[in-house]
């Protein structure tokens, strides 16, 4: 959706974050895998894999500004959400990155509806496919 607005560092920081997003649970689903293929396309990483490592606070460093940050949770969220199942452990990643960010619950929450609205709008689209 916005990966391309991000710098390349912070594109190989969100690649990393992701990899711990889907990578959670323990299963890569065929719909996680297939959207963090769509990532690496938008963000020009097809086969990146000199990824920041550390944990995510570490990681999260490279995203100095609020655009950034925002992107961040939106993309995570959405990846997270990727398989149907907003697991614990994605659940884990994602409100370790919302405190970094210093998102407020209110915008944490705000991020996630945004993501669920946009999500069924582009089911509702799919649909309109035939």
């Amino acid at each position: 959706m916005f990966l391309n607005n991000l710098t390349e560092e912070q594109k190989k920081a969100f690649l990393s974050i992701a990899m711990k997003i889907i990578g959670a649970d323990g299963i890569l689903e065929t719909r996680e895998r297939k959207m963090i293929e769509t990532m690496r396309y938008e963000m020009g990483l097809y086969n990146e894999t000199d990824l920041p490592k550390g944990d995510i606070e570490d990681i999260a460093k490279a995203f100095d500004t609020r655009k950034s940050r925002v992107i961040v949770m939106l993309e995570g969220i959405a990846l997270a959400y990727a398989d149907e199942d907003l697991g614990e452990e994605e659940q884990k990643i994602l409100r370790a990155l919302a405190l970094v960010f210093e998102f407020s619950e209110e915008e944490a929450t705000a991020v996630e509806n945004w993501v669920k609205r946009y999500k069924d709008l582009h089911q509702e689209a799919v649909a309109m496919f035939g």
